[in-house]
């Protein structure tokens, strides 16, 4: 035996581990199993170390570290598990955990745990950043060859899979106005739109697309200006602290009884969001004794949302024949259970002819920053996506609009479409819908 159950995971309830049968039906769902053909790299074989840790059979050091950071935390294994585990609550407690043990080298500390910490919630350095990115693509310093010849791997793989940064935020240009619908609809109700982090600065066309539906769809919106970093990325670091105390901004934020509901446009940042009680589970952690459940039962994917309102009744959508192939982010299909709200939304739509790939469920390899950590899995990962999209692009004949809704994914999916020359136009179904409902 090795340390005490209670010594290692200590903070942490953790007897669902228990529910673990290790049936193996999970082995096929899970993106890095199908990748690498390891078990300890499949769920059933990190559950194995995960318990073994638990009952003190097993010490917790970098070698078991290794395969449990392998992992994208995808949690299509939870999809697939007839006994309801819950895996992914399960991985980011032990990551937790585990710090305490593995110590995070200088590198690590400084060019991941820094940023989740300290960047991701920092409204002005996160402002300053897009600028500053924003100013060295408009010169051409991203792309100079002779740079990038001179940069580690890990950053030129950061700038391939970069966003495109705006320079402004969208948050504080809309901070606490109170945008009227396009429509009036009885009763009027209000909702307000989740910004983000990285989204607050960067590929903004997506915020601005989603307050143009909302209105259209005859709701008032709120951009609150207290609102930050839902703290997904940060928790599954393992880093709990931070992301409780932005939890606690968040809840402050939205917690108007006028909302309707709260907008999200990011399948990660929902999914976090719509699991803050899992941070407060110590009964002597501040903040515990709010009514967590009631803040997560408001929120909402956008197009889960508009695809429960009047908005495809509209007689405004354009009717020019369009191929669309959808994406559904593992977070949105196996975190909130809630992807066939895109499906049902663009089926109606005039015009479209929607085409769902055999793996249109499949991880793409981005998972957070999993792709900047782990870039040969997630080139794996993704590479069979892309086998998969070429397979549907060729089955239907010309180009394609490819429809995702995390912005990692869509990060990710662009960069793969353009390096296999695939004749794809990576969207956010909320930017494509905006373009079919208003004149370009």
């Amino acid at each position: 035996m090795t340390e005490p159950i209670s010594d290692f995971y200590r903070d942490f309830p953790f007897d669902d581990i228990l529910k673990c049968v290790h049936c193996g039906l999970c082995l096929d769902a899970c993106p890095t199993y199908r990748a690498l053909g390891v078990e300890q790299d499949s769920p059933r074989g990190r559950l194995y170390l995960m318990r073994a840790m638990w009952e003190g059979e097993l010490a917790p050091d970098a070698a078991v570290a290794e395969p449990l950071n392998r992992c994208l935390d995808c949690r299509a294994c939870e999809t697939a598990c007839p006994s309801g585990v819950p895996y992914g609550s399960l991985l980011e407690k032990t990551r937790a955990a585990m710090r305490r043990e593995v110590k995070p080298n200088f590198w690590q500390r400084s060019l991941r745990d820094w940023p989740l910490r300290h960047l991701v919630a920092a409204d002005r350095r996160l402002l300053l950043m897009s600028k500053a990115t924003r100013l060295a693509d408009r010169l051409g310093l991203l792309r100079a060859k002779w740079l990038r010849g001179l940069m580690p791997g890990f950053v030129r793989r950061a700038l391939d899979v970069m966003p495109q940064f705006d320079g402004v935020s969208f948050k504080h240009q809309n901070a606490d106005r109170i945008f009227a619908p396009l429509v009036i609809r009885n009763p009027l109700q209000r909702v307000a739109l989740f910004t983000g982090c990285v989204m607050d600065t960067a590929e903004t066309e997506v915020h601005k697309a989603t307050l143009m539906l909302l209105r259209a769809a005859g709701y008032e919106v709120v951009v609150p200006r207290a609102q930050t970093c839902c703290g997904a990325l940060t928790v599954h670091a393992g880093i709990r602290d931070k992301p409780r105390q932005w939890a606690l901004r968040n809840a402050a934020a939205f917690a108007d009884k006028a909302l309707h509901a709260v907008i999200v446009n990011s399948a990660g940042c929902g999914a976090q969001l719509k699991e803050y009680s899992a941070l407060f589970e110590d009964r002597d952690a501040p903040g515990c004794d709010l009514d967590w459940h009631a803040f997560e039962d408001k929120i909402r994917d956008v197009t889960a949302f508009l695809a429960e309102s009047e908005l495809v009744n509209c007689n405004e959508w354009r009717r020019e024949p369009v191929t669309a192939l959808v994406d559904h982010p593992c977070h949105l299909m196996h975190a909130q259970r809630d992807h066939q709200g895109v499906v049902s939304l663009l089926s109606r739509l005039p015009g479209v002819t929607l085409i769902e790939p055999s793996q249109a469920g499949y991880c793409c390899g981005a998972a957070g920053i999993f792709n900047l950590q782990q870039g040969e899995v997630a080139d794996q990962v993704l590479a069979a996506k892309l086998d998969d999209l070429e397979r549907s692009l060729k089955s239907q004949g010309g180009r394609a609009v490819l429809l995702t809704g995390n912005p990692g994914c869509l990060f990710q999916l662009r960069h793969g479409a353009a390096q296999r020359g695939l004749p794809l136009e990576v969207q956010h179904p909320a930017v494509f819908l905006a373009t079919r409902l208003f004149a370009p």
